[in-house]
């Protein structure tokens, strides 16, 4: 016969659970304390960060305009979210975790379905949509394949020898709020400016080996680029570079380290948009050449530093207009910089390379060409694709409005208006489509 289990008397039970949940209590108080003292000990604060090859928020300078503002609290605000101790560790390790869950999301192209939280009723089209496209052709260039080729399938990313490629996913109703805030954007400057929009894609459908590509969870970005264009209104022009980007697909025109295009693909859309415009648009060759070595992108840190990443960095090439150009950054703090279009980033980090393009992401920067027309001004509204391209476009237009819209504050088209631009050009990666997050800072500064 089976021993009859002895119970545990009712009240010695409940002053077990008891016990038990004030130990808990004590625990979690305890590490909130814990966190909090770490928190604010300056010197284990971050001022970099290498995953993400970029300066870290610093401590905003104390003014009476700042303060009067309110700036200078949002600055500590942000500076205590950006450099919180052992953040690296902690991207590193949150890192690793979503490459467990199969095909996910990189940072800057997060698929997100939030898209409501932004007014859908300011987006819908203003016209009819655009039926008469340009048709947007994957099987353009010539084939690729990797016979034997050595795979790491980290989900999110695919190594493919000495290469990486970002797996993407399309979310319909964030490009549709895409679509609506460019065409929202193209009525708000309609008779002020021409709106132009650049939607970049992504390697794995331009250079990854075909028959790689065949096998990956990945939505194809030729179908998602078509619809996102179809649905832009007439008063848009949609300049397609998916097309010349596969014509070209074997040459150098992404990094194969790093998420980004290289120079030399970011010329091809400088071609293209100069076509869209009914410009003829410079020979590469008229531009002065810059060469930096080992640059390690951010592939290798999202591939836990794959080895062949790691011992096969990228070169970075770099071209700026033949012209005696200026450049003047602003940095999140309201600091003015005078810098480079291409500046010289022979010393920095093997991961900060790609920052020799108009010095990085800043909220806003401004280059001036006195040998192009000073009648012609352009604002280039982008994210970080958009810095390789911005050189190019200098060689068009007298002024070169640079707007970050994930940092900048402001309204393009009062900016428009008040600094007289004809030209309003919007340049993102097929990721940043799929983002809702960003999609909520372009809207704002398209308003």
């Amino acid at each position: 016969m089976k021993k009859k289990k002895k119970k545990i008397p009712k009240p010695l039970r409940k002053r077990t659970n008891r016990a038990i949940r004030r130990a808990q209590i004590r625990s979690f108080m305890l590490l909130l304390v814990i966190g909090f003292v770490i928190s604010w000990l300056i010197p284990l604060r971050p001022v970099r960060s290498e995953s993400e090859k970029r300066d870290l928020t610093p401590f905003p300078t104390l003014t009476w305009k700042a303060l009067y503002s309110g700036s200078f609290f949002d600055g500590i605000n942000m500076w205590f979210s950006d450099t919180f101790p052992f953040r690296e560790a902690m991207v590193t390790v949150n890192g690793k975790i979503k490459s467990l869950y199969g095909y996910g999301n990189r940072l800057y192209g997060l698929t997100d379905q939030k898209a409501d939280e932004i007014p859908q009723e300011e987006h819908t089209p203003v016209m009819e949509p655009i039926t008469n496209l340009e048709e947007i052709d994957e099987t353009l260039g010539e084939a690729i394949n990797a016979d034997n080729a050595v795979v790491q399938d980290l989900g999110t990313l695919i190594v493919v020898d000495d290469a990486a490629y970002e797996v993407y996913n399309f979310s319909q109703k964030v490009a549709d709020t895409y679509a609506g805030i460019i065409n929202q954007a193209a009525s708000s400057l309609d008779g002020v400016a021409q709106v132009y929009d650049l939607i970049v894609p992504t390697s794995i459908d331009i250079t990854m080996p075909d028959n790689e590509r065949v096998k990956c969870n990945s939505s194809s970005q030729a179908e998602a680029i078509r619809y996102i264009f179809s649905r832009m209104t007439p008063q848009v022009h949609s300049v397609n570079v998916y097309n010349i980007l596969r014509n070209h697909r074997t040459e150098y025109i992404y990094f194969r380290t790093d998420h980004h295009w290289t120079a030399r693909g970011a010329f091809y859309a400088y071609a293209q948009f100069c076509r869209s415009m009914q410009v003829q648009p410079k020979a590469l060759s008229t531009f002065k050449e810059h060469v930096f070595e080992g640059f390690k992108g951010s592939f290798v840190a999202e591939s836990h530093k794959n080895a062949n990443l790691v011992n096969h960095p990228d070169t970075v090439y770099a071209y700026e207009p033949n012209a005696e150009t200026t450049l003047v950054y602003t940095e999140k703090n309201g600091n003015t910089v005078n810098w480079s279009v291409i500046g010289d980033v022979t010393d920095w980090y093997a991961s900060s390379k790609y920052s020799a393009f108009i010095g990085g992401d800043h909220p806003y920067t401004i280059i001036k060409n006195p040998d192009a027309p000073q009648d012609k001004k352009c604002i280039l509204v982008k994210e970080s694709f958009g810095n390789a391209l911005a050189p190019f476009i200098a060689a068009e237009f007298g002024e070169v409005h640079v707007i970050d819209y994930r940092y900048w504050h402001g309204s393009i088209v009062a900016f428009s208006k008040e600094h007289g631009v004809d030209t309003v050009l919007f340049v993102n990666n097929i990721s940043a489509t799929r983002n809702s997050s960003l999609m909520k800072s372009l809207y704002a500064v398209t308003q």
